[in-house]
């Protein structure tokens, strides 16, 4: 039998996956006291299944109540799945603020959205490709690798309608992240020189949008990294340079500005852009439309009136448009179980796709 990081162990016909019961462990938020409980075990024993390098593995009947208790497919278990992402991979935002349950949950749908697109590769054809940036030079000038890739995207200089839809159209996947891990603001990485998106639809659709755009700035500006959470500081302030810069181009948002910066107008005038009020008060200020006084001022009005939480007059929230086309041909060509060849099962595919499953479909769903 051999002993590594991906070993697996027959148990009869099943081959038990050790990583994914620590997926499964961090996903629901169990200690090692907890599984044992479950199982009616020592937490020695616990330890055992959970490391690669022990050949110790539950019974069948121990996997079937490790599924039903924790509301995973049987299958999920006997992934034969082998990517495995590691956090020097991922932009996380606010990376030490983050507790490790959360990161190795926000890891784990990583790897279940890298096992979803190789699936819809095998199934769909002529899925946009991603071309990458054309824009080496200016990885040290975030404001202007932001207005270069507008252009390279033909964008112009109006609001950008749905940036989802944007980066979808050019390759770049875009997930969600579920809400038991909301405390996860919005992540990205490569994988196989691919990018993949998480967003956070817990937060407002104007504060995603902005968030969708800032991990974009981190697939311009830092995909040579070795290890992204090597000066983090910087980098996360440089995303922030590029998302306000790709979502209000500097020389269209300063012309258009209303003379009149009253607190009515400055909500007109984010909704027109689809940023947050805040995004945009910044954005004024830094582009010397409003003093320091003044923003000062609106800092402090906004936070009175709630607005650093709840948007004033909020904007319709974003989908995805090819992934909702994706589901849709799939229902079609497979039928309405064809998450069955997905071994973490229904509810995490639908988590992770917006919900768009389950919109488009209503089943009666069992545990697979």
């Amino acid at each position: 039998m051999k002993l590594g990081t991906k070993m697996r162990v027959m148990t009869s016909n099943f081959e038990f996956n050790k990583h994914r019961l620590k997926i499964a462990k961090d996903l629901k938020g169990k200690t090692n006291k907890d599984l044992a409980k479950i199982l009616s075990c020592t937490e020695v024993t616990i330890s055992n299944y959970l490391n690669e390098n022990k050949p110790s593995v539950p019974d069948f009947e121990k996997i079937v109540r490790l599924s039903e208790s924790l509301n995973l497919p049987f299958s999920f278990f006997n992934s034969t799945f082998d990517i495995q992402v590691a956090d020097e991979q991922i932009f996380f935002r606010s990376y030490s603020r983050i507790k490790a349950q959360y990161r190795n949950s926000a890891r784990a749908y990583s790897e279940f959205a890298i096992q979803t697109l190789e699936y819809f590769d095998k199934k769909i054809s002529n899925l946009p490709a991603f071309q990458g940036f054309d824009i080496d030079t200016l990885v040290n000038e975030p404001e202007k690798a932001a207005l270069t890739l507008r252009g390279d995207w033909q964008l112009g200089v109006l609001p950008i309608k749905n940036i989802i839809a944007l980066l979808e159209s050019h390759g770049i996947a875009v997930f969600r992240l579920p809400l038991e891990v909301k405390e996860v603001d919005a992540f990205s990485f490569y994988h196989d020189g691919r990018p993949i998106v998480f967003l956070n639809t817990a937060k407002s659709a104007e504060r995603m949008r902005f968030d969708a755009a800032h991990e974009l700035g981190h697939l311009v500006l830092h995909s040579d990294d070795k290890n992204v959470l090597e000066n983090m500081k910087d980098k996360e302030h440089e995303a922030d340079k590029f998302a306000s810069s790709f979502l209000m181009p500097k020389e269209a948002f300063v012309a258009m500005a209303p003379n009149n910066l009253s607190l009515p107008n400055l909500i007109n005038y984010k909704k027109y852009w689809k940023v947050s009020l805040v995004a945009m008060n910044y954005n004024l200020h830094v582009n010397g439309l409003l003093t320091d006084w003044h923003n000062r001022r609106n800092c402090i009005e906004f936070s009175k009136r709630g607005y650093s939480k709840t948007e004033p007059d909020p904007i319709e929230r974003e989908k995805p448009i090819l992934l909702n086309k994706i589901v849709k041909v799939l229902l079609e060509k497979e039928g309405r179980n064809f998450y069955e060849n997905l071994d973490f099962g229904y509810q995490i595919l639908d988590d992770i796709s917006f919900n768009l499953i389950s919109e488009n479909i209503k089943p009666k769903l069992k545990l697979l």
